[in-house]
């Protein structure tokens, strides 16, 4: 129904634009408009950088309702972004191919930069939260070595936000929607005061009911997916003097919210996955345990749940049993002092930043079961229940009576369960110098400084189910009376309980000196240029973790589980770029990009071995580009881009199966190499002053040269040819048709139908290990959005009102946005986006 409404409105505008003529006529149709951004830490205009780079503006932001980092996807190609597991405001961003962490442990840097006014965010978890006064949003493709060089070796997102505007004015818009969607933001500009000062504040409250329900809960705002958000920001300007600024942000999020439901698509049947053979040598499959035949013999401890397989498919379900799907909380501070002096010759930009992140999740659940009663396993009761005959052969007459009348032991242990206490400070220092003027040299030199520390406590509760009849009843055990064993078996599967907990402190600085200077001969009449940026970073990491496992870090193992290491690295990049006409600006780059090592916090210690926390390398990244950024007639824009990235020294993860099943381990080691070859094209096309097109296109095609594996000896081998990047689609691309029409006394309609696309994705990059890879496989995904708007609407005393009508989703497509799989645990389940969403907002400025 909502669908068909908007483009009926849409319509109806269309029609109405033919009986507007001779008033839109008198409007000065200005083109295609100028974006301005800062990419390079000063204002230019994004067609005169030479960077791929991707711009929206504060009015399409709030436009098309997007307010964090999730809503990427639908404005750049080449971007694509995936949601969080356990946490209502995580996110996984992918920027050509490369995408930040899906292990959210703080052991791993991410490769993309996450900012917000330039301040780097460390984590990426701590980075998809709502800003109430976003100016614009900057996406960077491929490696930024220089500028925004820390770990920023797939490419950048900058949020800007505004800073306090010249005049006073106050501004107020509500919304409401589906899923009781509902709020209301309030921002006030106090103007200049003094001539000196200038303030600015703004709150925000969003908050809706999940898209999921959960049957286990009654309070439709505690179903997974729903959330409320409150956030505050209150901004200063004082010039001091002509030429001394000095201002202050301070920020202020906390976002408590279900995180969206997981739901079970997979589960293993006992079918053996032979090995692969992959250039000869034999490299073993993860066998994962037979969690189907435990599910056929257990019960839901909720009659309502029904059956525990029912849940099991890989269509989207409505409706879920989650009995350990519970808040998770996120807070967020952060303040931001900037202190800039322009002189004749220099610009000096002093930064200082604190940030603070706190995520408390009180319960996950990753099986998308309800409580669900089964066989438990004990070495105590293996014999619970065998028929008094078979057990007389081997025991006592009264032992074995004895323990034919005994049952087997029950447990409503969950397949997967977590929760997380979470904990992030930062530090930051920048100090710039920018050469003034436009001369034919421009140059900037800085440094940056950065520490964090951090903490994190996650406790699990899983079951491993066991196969007695293998691992127990075997003949290798009972040899001639195994099959007297087997057959006799009372319960086959039952759940092994354990418990298991990641605890550590962790903490890390980062140094590093910049420089980039750009030379354009007046000779040529300043259309050739040459830019040459570099950097050099020290990197710092340490570590104390006092838990991985069921109890905490004693005796020998403290001293294995506490590390440090260093990393540095120099990165850069150099871009020639040739301004042909005003409207034609032609560059070539090769940068190369730098990520931190770490540490694998789940790595197991041996005691035995002495073998401690095992650190991982740096990564490097070389990448080449040549791209052209076109305006013709000012009514068509294009900006398009060719790129190869060799990517080396990957951090790879490497599982390394536990004996006797139960759990899995893992290492990250520096063996992988990948390519990603691909091109982004994005335009604009200006109809006239009423009708405008945009979109874009991204593709890339990545080729694995080396991924490490395991052989059936031991041996590490190459498993390039069977592996696919993870979270990586090979296409995206968005298409969108704007209206604009003025109507009578100043009002005007204002219309869009977007679509956007991502193509389909596996989330993990090594099939051998994931026996579910095609249960959890990211779906492609085609949204179709609208938005239609009346603007300058007069009502009472306000003379400037808007009243938006908006839609996500509105096909309603069912999309996998996240997909989990436990291999050796024996299941995978999935995380899918939202349904259609849709509601509207009112705006009143004064």
């Amino acid at each position: 129904m909502i669908t068909r409404i908007v483009v009926t409105a849409l319509l109806a505008g269309t029609s109405g634009a033919a009986l507007a003529q001779q008033q839109a006529a008198a409007e000065t149709d200005q083109g295609i408009p100028e974006i301005v951004v800062t990419a390079e830490r000063r204002s230019q205009s994004l067609q005169r950088v030479p960077i791929s780079i991707s711009a929206i503006t504060s009015e399409q932001l709030e436009f098309r309702q997007l307010t964090e980092a999730r809503d990427l996807s639908a404005i750049a190609p080449n971007i694509a972004v995936n949601g969080g597991t356990t946490n209502a405001a995580a996110a996984v961003v992918t920027i050509r191919g490369i995408p930040t962490n899906a292990d959210e442990s703080m052991g791993f840097d991410s490769p993309i930069g996450m900012y917000l006014d330039g301040v780097y965010l460390g984590r990426s978890s701590a980075s998809t939260f709502e800003v109430a006064d976003i100016e614009r949003v900057e996406v960077l493709r491929g490696p930024q070595g220089t500028l925004f060089g820390r770990n920023t070796t797939g490419g950048a997102v900058n949020f800007v936000t505004k800073a306090p505007a010249e005049e006073f004015g106050f501004a107020l818009r509500g919304g409401l929607g589906n899923f009781d969607q509902r709020m209301v933001r309030a921002s006030i500009n106090s103007g200049r005061i003094g001539d000196a000062l200038r303030l600015s504040a703004s709150y925000l409250h969003r908050r809706r009911d999940g898209v999921v329900d959960n049957i286990l809960q009654p309070d439709g705002a505690l179903d997974p997916g729903g959330f409320k958000t409150d956030t505050a920001r209150v901004a200063a300007v004082w010039d001091v003097a002509d030429n001394l600024k000095i201002s202050n942000t301070f920020d202020w999020t906390r976002t408590k919210g279900v995180p969206m439901a997981n739901q079970l698509t997979g589960v293993g049947d006992g079918v053996f996955r032979p090995n692969a053979v992959i250039d000869g040598v034999q490299v073993p499959r993860v066998q994962p345990a037979n969690v189907r035949g435990y599910l056929a013999a257990a019960t839901a401890v909720q009659p309502q749940c029904g059956a525990p397989l029912n849940s099991v498919t890989t269509q989207r379900l409505s409706s879920l049993c989650l009995d350990q799907a519970r808040p998770s909380t996120d807070t967020i501070w952060g303040n931001l002092t900037r202190l800039e002096y322009s002189g004749e010759a220099v610009t000096i930009r002093s930064s200082t930043s604190w940030r603070k992140w706190r995520n408390v999740i009180e319960g996950s659940d990753l099986d998308g079961l309800g409580t669900i009663r089964g066989p438990a396993f004990t070495q105590a009761t293996t014999l619970n229940g065998l028929p008094q005959s078979t057990l007389a052969l081997f025991q006592p007459a009264g032992t074995a009576a004895f323990l034919a009348s005994q049952s087997v032991p029950t447990t409503t242990q969950p397949l997967f369960q977590a929760s997380n206490d979470r904990r992030q400070t930062q530090f930051s220092q920048e100090l710039e110098l920018i050469s003034a003027g436009d001369g034919p040299f421009q140059w900037v030199l800085g440094t940056f400084y950065y520490s964090e520390r951090g903490y994190e406590r996650n406790p699990q509760d899983f079951a491993f189910v066991l196969d007695t009849n293998q691992a127990v009843f075997s003949s290798a055990n009972f040899g001639a009376l195994a099959p007297l064993l087997q057959a006799g078996n009372p319960a086959r599967f039952r759940a092994v309980v354990q418990s298991s907990t990641l605890g550590y402190r962790a903490g890390g600085r980062s140094v590093a000196v910049y420089g980039q200077a750009s030379y354009r001969p007046e000779s040529l009449d300043s259309k050739l240029g040459v830019t040459l940026g570099l950097r050099y970073t020290w990197d710092r990491k340490w570590v104390d973790r006092f838990q991985n496992g069921a109890a905490p870090t004693t005796g020998a193992e403290v001293a294995l589980n506490q590390r440090n290491v260093s990393f540095s690295a120099p990165t850069g990049h150099l871009t020639v770029d040739y301004r042909a006409t005003d409207d034609v600006n032609l560059y070539a780059r090769v940068a190369k990009g730098y990520r931190s090592g770490g540490f694998n916090l789940r790595q197991s210690t041996s005691v035995a071995n002495n073998v401690g926390l095992i650190p991982f390398e740096e990564e490097k990244i070389w990448s080449y580009e040549i791209g052209t950024k076109l305006e013709l007639f000012n009514r068509l824009r294009i900006n398009a881009a060719v790129f190869h990235n060799n990517y080396s020294n990957l951090q790879a993860t490497v599982p390394i199966p536990i004996t006797g099943g139960g759990s899995f381990g893992t290492q990250v080691v520096n063996a992988g190499k990948i390519e990603y070859t691909g091109f982004e094209i994005e335009g604009q096309l200006r109809i006239s002053s009423m009708f405008s097109i945009d979109g874009g296109v991204g593709h890339v095609v990545p080729r694995v040269r080396n991924f490490p594996g395991t052989s059936s000896t031991g041996a590490t081998v190459n498993i390039a040819s069977s592996a696919t990047p993870g979270n990586a689609p090979a296409w995206t691309g968005n298409l969108a048709g704007n209206v604009r029409v003025p109507l009578k006394d100043d009002v005007r309609m204002v219309g869009r139908v977007g679509w956007s696309y991502v193509s389909s994705q596996e989330y993990f990059g090594n099939p051998l290990n994931t026996p579910f890879a095609d249960q959890i496989r990211g779906n492609a995904r085609s949204l179709l959005d609208a938005q239609l708007r009346f603007e300058g609407l007069k009502v009472g005393p306000v003379k400037n009102a808007a009243l938006t009508f908006w839609g996500k989703n509105l096909t309603n497509q069912a999309y996998v946005n996240r997909g989990i799989d436990f291999g050796q645990l024996g299941f995978g389940s999935v995380i899918f986006g939202d349904p259609r969403t849709y509601g509207m907002t009112l705006d009143i400025a004064f």
